[in-house]
């Protein structure tokens, strides 16, 4: 007898053993497979969440900013406090293809923001970012695009209403790669609408709805929304899968400003846009495909214009640097006769468009063909350097070349080339830390024979160095 119960207590011990073990190992893995939360900041700062800090210390690595993060106000409400500075220099050599004096001009850009984040547990939310923004030494002016010595960039309520979303006030948008609608990062004056967006996310859609204005900058009194335009859309994201997911969205812009079309009449425009994007990525290879289709009414002539693009990329995962080649094709449509009543210049709305075309802004999503060619390396973790190839054709010579501002910067020529040039962009990045990143490159733009036909056409240069800080 005695000898059965040596037996069960070595039984019951090593049972206990083996499951204490068993516990050890499963939450060794829950540990391994749920890494502790940290600071992560988004382009658009509204999308940031630090309700982690609400957990456990040793649930997510602690950070210098975390006093002013996820303060608790009362059981239902938490405020977030967040900011960013950012320095960038530029050196500009005929810009403008040596058609502006003077041809070299070197300047400072500073921008800066601040904002608060009140959040009750119910949904409900007020964000609040005020900005200001600087240029100094720069002899070409322009402020009204680069400076706002202090001013309201975003001010905006959340109210949740069953399963979705309503958005009222001064906000950013920011829809699929930016192609069409885009905060505009580069600038020192990021882009905001006064307005309303409902907002649903599904299981499988992202679903999204918005009557807007867009905010004029002005530096001498508070920012206004633009009376004269007025901006509608419906953007969905079929969420799918790793390999293959889609954007489908249709878009309105109603232009009330006596502006002059590619065929000479003066008057306003209804653009409708109709679009979709697919996106995915699988094994080594990723990929993207965009259509839009535009029409309506501009100055009494109708509207036809479309823009495509079409490209992807392939990362060598296993080898050093992880080197990836990438290759890009763009249009965007241009009016081939400006006598037949119909406006065939594709509008590119709100666009980021440099990420796209070139680092120097010589081109816009209008009257285009452009490739490129990228070729990226990664030496380190927070090391990464890549180099991007344009070429650039106009769809159209009977049309101007365009700007990344949308406006045009060199007029039709109606006979010749539609070579408009090749530009060169090196890039270096560095990520000092969580908060810090440093930026440089340099931008080199060959102009080709419409530039040589239709005016000055010496090189082009841009350099740049930024460092931005985000809290």
């Amino acid at each position: 007898m005695e000898k059965n119960n040596v037996a069960v207590r070595k039984r019951n011990v090593v049972l206990t053993v083996l499951f204490v073990l068993a516990i050890g190992t499963t939450a060794q893995l829950r540990a391994e497979q749920t890494p502790p939360k940290e600071p992560t900041y988004h382009n658009l700062r509204f999308k940031e969440d630090f309700s982690y800090l609400a957990g456990p210390e040793d649930s997510y690595i602690q950070d210098i900013w975390d006093p002013i993060k996820w303060i608790t106000l009362s059981d239902e409400w938490h405020l977030t406090v967040g900011g960013q500075a950012r320095l960038r220099f530029e050196s500009e050599t005929d810009k403008d293809f040596g058609a502006s004096s003077p041809s070299h001009d070197a300047f400072l850009l500073q921008r800066y923001f601040i904002h608060t984040d009140f959040r009750h547990v119910s949904g409900m939310r007020f964000f609040i970012q005020g900005k200001f923004a600087y240029s100094n030494d720069r002899d070409k002016g322009g402020e009204d695009t680069l400076e706002n010595y202090a001013d309201f960039h975003q001010a905006f309520m959340d109210i949740p209403l069953g399963s979705t979303i309503w958005r009222l006030g001064r906000q950013e948008l920011q829809y699929g790669n930016q192609r069409l609608i885009s905060p505009l990062d580069w600038g020192n004056l990021r882009r905001s609408f006064d307005g309303i967006k409902v907002a649903a996310d599904l299981d499988d859609w992202r679903i999204e709805a918005f009557a807007v204005r867009p905010v004029v900058n002005d530096i001498k009194r508070l920012d206004s929304s633009d009376q004269d335009r007025d901006f509608y859309g419906l953007y969905t994201t079929h969420k799918g899968t790793e390999k293959l997911a889609s954007d489908y969205y249709f878009l309105v812009l109603k232009d009330n400003r006596q502006t002059t079309n590619s065929n000479g009449r003066t008057g306003r425009q209804t653009v409708y846009t109709l679009g979709t994007r697919l996106y995915g990525k699988q094994g080594n290879w990723d990929y993207e495909t965009e259509f839009g289709s535009q029409f309506g009414t501009y100055a009494g002539d109708r509207i036809r214009a479309w823009m495509a693009t079409a490209g992807g990329g392939y990362t060598f995962s296993d080898v050093d640097m992880q080197p990836k080649i990438s290759l890009f094709y763009d249009y965007a449509s241009g009016d081939s006769d400006p006598t037949d009543g119909t406006h065939e210049t594709f509008n590119q709305l709100f666009p980021l468009g440099h990420a796209y075309f070139g680092y120097l802004d010589r081109v816009g999503r209008r009257n285009i063909h452009a490739i490129k060619a990228q070729f990226k390396v990664k030496p380190s973790r927070k090391l990464t350097a890549w180099a991007d190839f344009h070429t650039f054709f106009l769809d159209t010579n009977n049309d101007a070349l365009y700007g990344a501002n949308g406006k045009p910067l060199r007029p039709a020529t109606g006979s010749g080339s539609d070579s408009v040039g090749h530009e060169l962009d090196i890039t270096v990045k560095y990520i000092i830390n969580r908060h810090t990143t440093a930026l440089a490159g340099w931008a080199h733009m060959w102009p080709g024979g419409f530039i040589e036909n239709s005016g000055p056409s010496e090189d082009a240069d841009l350099f740049y160095a930024q460092v931005e800080y985000k809290f």
